[in-house]
């Protein structure tokens, strides 16, 4: 089984810099309240506001961000601690033996003692904690993984509806213009009937087909004020959010490359490849795992600073006067009995020093344990490890197949909505000439107004055939789009400059 050496870019600067741009990246500042009601958003707009706003994406990234939390955590128990300290002690007791007692040593009945130090402590090695904080970075990976793949999810999902709503508005504007072409229609039975050139039926027909054309406007605009307010929503806005739908849908060009080009791009940048590559990554840490306390650990710890204990401090100069004091009353006594003697003054003691010189420490503690029995614990564990790498190893596998079958159907069905696109085209064209003539034929007495109403009825679901086909064109070239595994997810909606 073979890995690509080349990691999508978030990854990449994951182990870099330990998930932290990521988790910064994918997590918005809230210092403000959002808007609620975004107003003119157009398909890029209402995008970017569901990848801030949607439950969805916001579930994932909060995942996301424990995750890197819990990563962080455990990194950080790889590198030394470094600490402040200021410790102060009081001491008093009477009549107490203490533990040394049996030593004939007894504690002081008054002691203090303040201490001011900086600490540091650092696991050497420690297999396990090495480990801990490998699997929680898989895990954090897996999780930027899913969350990319919420967000390609959500591009699709918004951009899909926001073209069926511009898909809406065109059928409002159709249905707009059937109602026109009915009571042109409508005017033109009243003119033939005064002139005696149809049956005054026509007339009646004719206001029954403009009221069946009102009845589908009303039910086209409310259909689109419903499509509108799903949308507002989906992306987590409120119902009274307006969007800015395109009078023409977009017609971009078919892709040049190759589908198995396609295919490679796609297994380099698709979130679901690098997701599984992650779990399997972390299913060997695992496996590793299992031996972690078969390693040796080694712990360093060391400290600088002060320390003063005032409570000692009175008491060696208690001491040292009481020394001084006893030298000079036997020197005064000395002079006085023996007068003509000349005896040396006797050397003082000096005060005790308040400013002490500072300490230091350092302790290396290396420690080897091994069991020598477990009863069997160790192989079940390894048994178990392994079976988890072969089920990781399967899912990546799968999701590199997954991701090439996905990426050959977009690119199928973008090639089959372009077909059907230029059809609809075509189709629409020869409808709209054959609904104009049919008018004039009817306006001059050579159809009847059931010919002419079936022609407008072909046109008009002609029309309506051409909008959803291009409405199923530009959502199945996004949905190629996202297919390759892009590194913005709004980039693939962006159809500009196409």
């Amino acid at each position: 089984m073979k890995f690509s050496s080349r990691w999508p870019a978030a990854f990449a600067l994951a182990a870099a810099v330990g998930l932290f741009t990521i988790a910064s990246a994918c997590t918005p500042a809230f210092a403000t309240e959002p808007e609620r009601a975004p107003q003119g958003l157009d398909a890029l707009g209402a995008i970017r506001y569901a990848l801030d706003h949607a439950p969805a994406i916001l579930a994932k990234r909060s995942d996301f961000a424990g995750l890197v939390a819990s990563f962080t955590q455990k990194r950080s128990t790889q590198y030394p601690s470094v600490d402040g300290q200021l410790q102060n002690q009081i001491a008093r007791s009477s009549n107490l033996g203490g533990q040394f007692a049996q030593f004939g040593i007894q504690p002081v009945s008054n002691f203090s003692q303040n201490t001011a130090q900086i600490l540091s402590q650092y696991n050497l090695y420690n297999g396990s904690v090495q480990l801990a904080a490998e699997q929680a970075k898989r895990n954090a990976e897996s999780s930027a993984a899913g969350l990319r793949l919420q967000e390609e999810q959500t591009a699709l999902d918004v951009s899909s509806n926001f073209y069926g709503l511009a898909a809406l508005h065109q059928t409002v504007i159709l249905d707009e213009n059937d109602l026109a072409y009915q009571r042109q229609l409508l005017d033109v039975a009243r003119a033939n009937e005064r002139v005696g050139r149809v049956a005054g039926v026509d007339v009646l027909r004719a206001q029954v087909a403009v009221a069946r054309s009102e009845a589908n406007l009303v039910q086209a605009r409310a259909d689109e004020a419903n499509a509108r307010e799903a949308l507002a929503v989906e992306i987590g806005a409120s119902p009274e959010a307006t969007f800015n739908v395109p009078t023409n849908l977009p017609e971009p060009p078919i892709p040049s490359a190759s589908p198995p080009a396609l295919v490679a791009v796609a297994k380099v940048n698709r979130p679901e490849v690098a997701a599984a590559k992650a779990v399997l990554q972390a299913a060997h840490l695992g496996d590793a795992a299992v031996d972690s306390d078969l390693r040796p650990t080694i712990q360093v710890n060391g400290s600088f600073g002060s320390q003063i204990s005032p409570t000692t401090d009175v008491l060696q100069q208690q001491s040292i006067d009481a020394q001084n004091a006893a030298a000079l009353a036997n020197y005064n006594l000395e002079r006085t009995l023996f007068p003509n003697i000349n005896f040396p003054a006797p050397l003082l003691i000096p005060p005790v020093a308040r400013g002490k010189p500072g300490f230091w420490q350092f302790n290396i503690l290396s420690t080897f344990t091994l069991p020598v029995v477990d009863y069997g614990t160790r192989a079940a564990n390894h048994r178990a490890a392994r079976a988890q790498i072969v089920s990781a190893a399967g899912a990546y596998d799968n999701a590199l197949d997954a991701v090439e079958r996905d990426v050959r159907a977009a690119d199928r069905n973008l090639r089959a909505a372009f077909e059907k696109l230029a059809l609809a085209k075509d189709s629409a064209r020869l409808a709209r000439e054959s609904a104009r003539i049919a008018q004039l034929q009817y306006q001059n007495g050579l159809i009847s107004f059931s010919d002419v109403t079936q022609t407008e009825q072909t046109a008009l679901s002609a029309e309506n055939d051409l909008v959803a086909a291009r409405a199923t064109y530009v959502s199945a070239y996004i949905r190629l789009r996202l297919a390759l595994g892009p590194p913005d997810p709004v980039a693939a909606a962006d159809l500009r400059g196409l």
